[in-house]
């Protein structure tokens, strides 16, 4: 546990702005933070806050409302971490964040332990299930019904999109499936039961690149910027190993093995760890990242940011990138079909449906089947010549 000993607030910011000068941050990045900061040391002063109940998501939303500036939650939120990673704040930033029922927490636990999930699902399911808390008048899951969920969603999703909606089932049925298979609390599977209306986006099936499409992507990528230098390494792991952008951004300097030209995919959707052998051309763009590109830094992660702060890049970084440099190619696709012309490309070498499951990381066949999208002749031959 770290110690509450947070010194006087302008000496902090000093020494908080002195620290993003030394790690290179930008001229005007610096001077953002400074105004920032220096009203959020008046507004402290003249709110008589104690040091202890400095940095709480409640005080921010005051600060925000009374400045009436713009961008202000993330310089405070920077010189939290700050103080934090200097032993002189015990927590980042305090959340006034409501409190589940223990059932809730152990879920949300298991889920993230059993799954490789983002934070951000983990806090859409918190919400829900705060919602499903408030909404429910007993906290005794073993009676819930069908009836009361269906409910709650009717109320719930007004208003959201058909996305969202969808999201908030799957956070349902995840939570449902735990109650019934797990810990044996209901006495029916009613995650079965939770469905809603067809959901037709879903029809279109996932775009694969051509050859002239692949010949011209990789002919025009370019290798002088050392954003180029990252986006190239990311564009050749994504269309060679069909990585999704969040294993991208998860690689870490551990996981590859470059004398043996393998890698490691540990943090998988479907968590079987997976080894594979690095393309030539993958490992060399990899070279060319870390050696002319990737900043030194603690970190281990393979990507990281090429200006300060030099922390690990997030996979929806991984994602624009790798989509914007499509698009230069004239590809108005996302970074996804890279992914999906790597499963028809197994499946034109010879692969079972199975194979392509593994290699994609699916943890349902059923999934390997809608992804995929080739030709229908291939289809046919793939789908109903093998028993599955």
């Amino acid at each position: 546990m770290k110690c509450q000993n947070t010194p006087g607030l302008p000496q902090a910011i000093t020494a908080y702005l002195r620290w993003m000068s030394s790690a290179q941050y930008s001229q005007s990045t610096i001077y953002h933070y400074q105004r920032i900061l220096r009203h959020f040391a008046a507004f402290a002063n003249a709110s008589n806050i104690a040091p202890s109940d400095l940095f709480t998501r409640g005080l921010l939303d005051a600060f925000e409302t009374a400045c009436g500036l713009k961008m202000v939650r993330t310089p405070v939120r920077g010189l939290a971490r700050y103080l934090y990673e200097n032993n002189q704040l015990e927590a980042p930033m305090k959340t006034l964040s409501e409190t589940l029922p223990d059932i809730y927490e152990e879920y949300l636990v298991h889920y993230k332990n059993i799954r490789n999930v983002s934070p951000g699902m983990i806090r859409t399911c918190r919400t829900v299930f705060i919602g499903l808390h408030r909404h429910l008048s007993d906290d005794d899951l073993s009676n819930l019904a069908i009836e009361q969920l269906d409910n709650f969603l009717k109320h719930y999703n007004f208003g959201y999109s058909p996305t969202s909606q969808r999201i908030h089932r799957t956070c349902l049925r995840g939570f449902l499936e735990y109650l019934y298979c797990r810990r044996n609390i209901l006495k029916r599977d009613l995650a079965s039961l939770l469905i809603g209306p067809p959901f037709y986006a879903q029809a279109k099936p996932p775009r694969f690149l051509r050859q002239k499409e692949i010949e011209h992507l990789f002919s025009g990528l370019c290798w002088e910027r050392p954003k180029d230098l990252r986006t190239n390494a990311m564009v050749y792991l994504a269309y060679t190993l069909g990585l999704r952008p969040k294993e991208i951004s998860l690689i870490s300097l551990d996981d590859i093995a470059f004398e043996k030209e393998e890698i490691i995919l540990p943090n998988r959707k479907n968590t079987n760890p997976l080894r594979l052998p690095l393309p030539e051309e993958t490992l060399k763009a990899i070279v060319a990242y870390m050696a002319n590109a990737r900043t030194q830094t603690n970190h281990r992660a393979l990507f990281v940011n090429i200006t300060a702060p030099y922390r690990p890049i997030s996979h929806g970084s991984v994602s624009h990138d790798i989509s914007t440099c499509l698009h230069k190619a004239g590809i108005s696709e996302s970074a996804y079909c890279l992914r999906h012309t790597y499963a028809q490309n197994l499946l034109e070498a010879g692969a079972s449906i199975f194979q392509v499951k593994e290699m994609l990381g699916h943890d349902r066949i059923q999934t390997t089947r809608r992804y995929i999208h080739v030709h229908t002749q291939l289809m046919r031959k793939r789908l109903f010549d093998e028993t599955l």
